[in-house]
């Protein structure tokens, strides 16, 4: 599978997940059960090809900025299966979550170029602090944020199970920490 390919799958694969948080589910628990999922069936039917579909599945995960670790149950027995480790595959430097502050200066760093225009619904001192206080409050939703000059589109998805935020047109995915 060329590099082309298969970053375009692993995108299918992050917009197909993503779609989860709409019906309140928790896209790091659905990832890891489809990979669990595709583990079973490689055991069934002896199909490697089950096994790196799970590991496209993997990367997803982990470029959605995710921890190893929450799946690492799974994660290990498919590439051990592959013959493989999380070294090899998923080196650290790689894949580390992007996790920022809840500040604004760190949050404001997750916003691209968002330019003062008459056609803007928030300034984006606004729309820093209304991500700040909707999560600090763990307000329940998924709240939307375009640039109406840039047309750049983010989401702050917060339920029970996790709060991320998502850059849609960069596909960058961001957790919080203290």
């Amino acid at each position: 599978m060329q590099g082309t390919e298969r970053n375009s799958y692993i995108e299918a694969i992050k917009m197909a997940a993503g779609s989860v948080q709409y019906k309140n589910l928790s896209v790091k628990k659905t990832m890891i059960d489809a990979a669990e999922q595709l583990y079973w069936y490689y055991e069934k039917l002896k199909d490697i090809r089950f096994l790196e579909t799970a590991m496209l599945h993997m990367q997803a995960y982990l470029e959605m900025g995710f921890a190893y670790e929450e799946g690492a149950e799974v994660f290990d027995r498919i590439l051990d299966s592959l013959g493989t480790t999380r070294e090899m595959q998923f080196p650290q430097k790689f894949y580390v979550s992007k996790k920022v502050k809840l500040n604004k200066s760190q949050v404001r760093s997750m916003l691209r170029r968002w330019p003062a225009s008459s056609g803007q619904g928030m300034k984006i001192g606004e729309v820093v602090e209304d991500i700040i206080r909707k999560t600090e409050k763990k307000e329940m939703g998924i709240f939307c944020y375009e640039c109406a000059a840039t047309g750049d589109l983010y989401e702050l998805v917060i339920n029970e199970k996790e709060i991320f935020f998502h850059d849609i047109r960069k596909g960058a995915f961001y957790t919080f920490r203290d």
